[in-house]
């Protein structure tokens, strides 16, 4: 918990000549969830840079989580990913998801390639691990990874 407690809440880096920020949710909070429904404004607003993110040039590509729904979306000259998750997804599908980044580091500009990547796992081991841990709720996270989506 330490370790985790002392990672910072935004990393920019320039790859393939980008200027890409990795963070949890949003640049506003690790609690605000962003779907890929959200109003263009807020989805704008993934660009910002905050009091929690810092100054500084302002990111042309945002990698994401959070949410557990992948997102692969172009906005105007920018580009927001969000890369689902491994262990949870929650997009109806019951596959492991997870984004794979190509490209020069800087200060070498180039084309970047962005591959979203779906691929089985063992949900009924993932349930059994978690049942027999007593995993809070485990029958709800159960429903959930047989579903691909929040049952509550």
């Amino acid at each position: 918990l330490a370790y985790l407690a002392s990672l910072p809440f935004a990393h920019d880096v320039v790859f393939g000549g980008q200027q890409i920020r990795l963070l949890h949710a949003s640049p506003q909070s690790v609690y605000e969830h962003v779907f890929p429904y959200a109003p263009e404004e807020r989805l704008l607003r993934m660009f910002d840079n905050t009091e929690l993110t810092g100054e500084g040039p302002r990111p042309d590509v945002v990698i994401f989580g959070d949410t557990h729904v992948p997102l692969w979306l172009p906005i105007g000259s920018r580009l927001l990913l969000n890369v689902g998750s491994v262990g949870y997804p929650l997009d109806s599908q019951t596959s492991a998801s997870y984004a794979i980044i190509e490209g020069h580091a800087a200060p070498f500009p180039g084309p970047l390639a962005y591959t979203l990547v779906r691929v089985p796992y063992d949900v009924e081991r993932a349930i059994q691990d978690a049942r027999v841990s007593r995993l809070p709720d485990w029958e709800v996270y159960a429903a959930d990874l047989r579903s691909g989506r929040f049952t509550r």
